[in-house]
């Protein structure tokens, strides 16, 4: 594929939900958050490997592979450099100091755990939901296919979930809209927004 013929701006918007995952996959956390010690953002990591393909840089061979594949690992392996650079380890940061607990029998909260132990149980409630959303999807490879698209790639816009998908933002809304009522009728729409 051509420079030429890439629709960068849906490459951009399909790299901005990969460079999000990867970086809540490092415990990264948050749109605008800013790599300590290195100070790239989200964007500047996305901008920086579609510049390098603009540029001829980055050589796409359809042999090998689809562009947006070529695009995301080179993405990832950015961000994983970045992450062992020397400034990046240096960088010292401190989370405030938890509140005392009112006794000492009381349990530790969420946020008195070490930040890696308040992440694994957050995980497993996620992956328990996750479970139930596509054990109740499991008939409905749109459905699916959509759920896949929100909760591996954190893409939330109708827009950008038709890009992702490939599909127009009127089928997106038609999908949520089915989606919605499978939830309703599975008990799983407990504090889901669609």
């Amino acid at each position: 594929m051509s420079v030429e013929s890439a629709d960068l701006s849906e490459l951009a918007v399909r790299l901005t939900a990969f460079a999000r995952r990867t970086f809540a996959d490092f415990g990264l956390g948050g749109q605008d958050t800013a790599l300590v010690g290195v100070g790239l953002s989200i964007e500047d990591f996305v901008w920086r490997v579609l510049e390098e393909y603009v540029e001829g840089r980055l050589e796409h061979q359809i042999s090998r592979g689809d562009l947006f594949s070529l695009l995301a690992t080179a993405l990832r392996n950015d961000i994983i450099d970045s992450l062992r650079k020397a400034a990046h380890r240096r960088e010292e940061t401190r989370s405030p100091l938890p509140r005392e607990r009112d006794s000492v029998d009381d349990p530790p909260s969420l946020d008195e755990l070490p930040s890696n132990a308040a992440h694994f149980f957050a995980v497993l409630d996620e992956e328990e939901y996750r479970k139930r959303v596509l054990t109740a999807l499991a008939a409905e490879p749109e459905l699916t296919e959509m759920v896949h698209v929100i909760l591996d790639l954190n893409v939330y816009r109708p827009r950008e979930i038709a890009a992702a998908l490939r599909i127009s933002a009127t089928e997106v809304q038609n999908r949520k809209k089915r989606l919605r009522r499978r939830f309703i009728d599975c008990n799983l729409a407990k504090g889901i927004t669609l």
